[in-house]
């Protein structure tokens, strides 16, 4: 079969074909280029789609409104393949005002059908279509143009063989009965990306009191926007470790804002009245409104009884081949403890629901009620652990 030509657009004339033709498409390949460092928001620099005709190679710097495009790409009835999607999705949302009605993310099903996770482009081609691709352009500086032959290659690579990957893994997961696996999955994922989140709880802060954790999210508030304004990284603006120092101080002026160490008035000078009025706003709160504090002191047996589940759990991954990293976390079994433990209404661990719950819910809710074990059954095979129900 000959390899699907690439065609490079840089053109609003060019662009037009284009869209049209995605338009009927129902399953669309897609992969971005960006670079990160040193801003806010990554900056775009290519954009690669694929589908059964041909490739397509759009340079957002020589054509900046993608508009429709990106809209034409995130119609409702239309899939969009791409490996580890996260920072895609978010393209498609900045550029479209939404995500891809559909997404499947090669990655993630890999990993829900025995292949590994997380796998790297490159060996999710070898590990599925057994081909070898070109990876020596990963930290190639995609703003300089003109793009080198070398370059445009190794992009056009990244979506070449997103569909034929499709097309095998449906087919596994086909036979494995977990083609609702990976569909839930990917649509997590897809949601997990456009909530929004406030990550203002930073390390350091657990042994905060509630008065200074309704200052610190206020901080980290003024600190997001000025970061946004300014198209930095958050921690160009100000440190963790001093922002959790203002609030933990939380000055009522200016000069006692100041007066801690390793503030310095030139930095600070157009931001020293917005932090302090941060302050002020996290001072103010009503008790009602402040944050709670989510130090815990478990009780010793949550260490001990997650460690138990930890053990049946990365048992379970290997005898349904998941892969255990997108069964279960340290976190997601300790929550379980705590849920079984002292069950006030909260809602059920997630990792019982779903195509999790499936594998998990019966064994986890087992040992944890005393009626199942486990042990050795055979230690030469890849999972060694026997699940059976306890009897006296």
């Amino acid at each position: 079969m000959e390899p699907l030509a690439a065609h490079y657009v840089d053109s609003d004339r060019a662009l037009q074909p284009l869209i049209q033709h995605l338009a009927g498409q129902p399953v669309v390949g897609l992969d971005t280029e960006f670079i990160s460092e040193g801003r806010y928001e990554p900056a775009l620099c290519l954009v690669q789609v694929s589908t059964p005709e041909g490739i397509w190679i759009l340079d957002p710097l020589a054509v900046p409104d993608l508009g429709k495009f990106w809209k034409v790409l995130t119609d409702a009835e239309r899939e969009v393949v791409a490996v580890a999607a996260r920072q895609e999705i978010r393209f498609c949302a900045r550029g479209a005002g939404r995500i891809p009605g559909k997404v499947l993310d090669v990655q993630i099903a890999a990993g829900l059908l025995g292949y590994g996770y997380p796998l790297s482009h490159t060996n999710l081609v070898y590990r599925l279509l057994n081909i070898r691709v070109h990876s020596g352009e990963s930290f190639t500086d995609w703003r300089k143009r003109p793009l080198t032959t070398l370059q445009l290659r190794y992009a056009a690579d990244d979506v070449r063989y997103l569909l034929e990957m499709r097309a095998k893994l449906q087919q596994k997961a086909e036979k494995m009965g977990r083609t609702e696996w990976v569909a839930g999955e990917c649509a997590r994922l897809a949601a997990d990306v456009t909530r929004d989140e406030e990550k203002w709880r930073i390390a350091g802060s657990t042994r905060m009191s509630r008065r200074q954790l309704g200052v610190l999210r206020e901080l980290w508030r003024w600190r997001d926007n000025a970061a946004r304004l300014a198209n930095l990284p958050s921690m160009r603006v100000l440190s963790d470790a001093m922002l959790l120092e203002v609030a933990q101080r939380s000055p009522n002026t200016v000069e006692d804002l100041f007066a801690i160490r390793g503030l310095d008035r030139k930095i600070f000078r157009k931001s020293e009245a917005a932090m302090v009025e941060a302050v002020r706003r996290g001072r103010q709160l009503p008790d009602d409104d402040l944050p709670t504090n989510d130090r815990r002191e478990d009780p010793q047996q949550v260490a001990v009884l997650a460690k138990l589940l930890s053990v049946a759990s990365n048992g379970l991954a290997a005898e349904f081949e998941v892969d255990p990293a997108l069964l279960a976390t340290t976190a997601d079994l300790q929550a379980t403890v705590r849920w079984f433990l002292d069950r006030d209404g909260a809602p059920k661990p997630s990792i019982l629901e779903g195509w999790r719950g499936e594998i998990l819910a019966e064994p986890l809710l087992g040992f944890l009620e005393g009626r199942k074990v486990v042990r050795v059954g055979n230690a030469k095979r890849a999972n060694p652990l026997v699940f059976e129900d306890f009897t006296r």
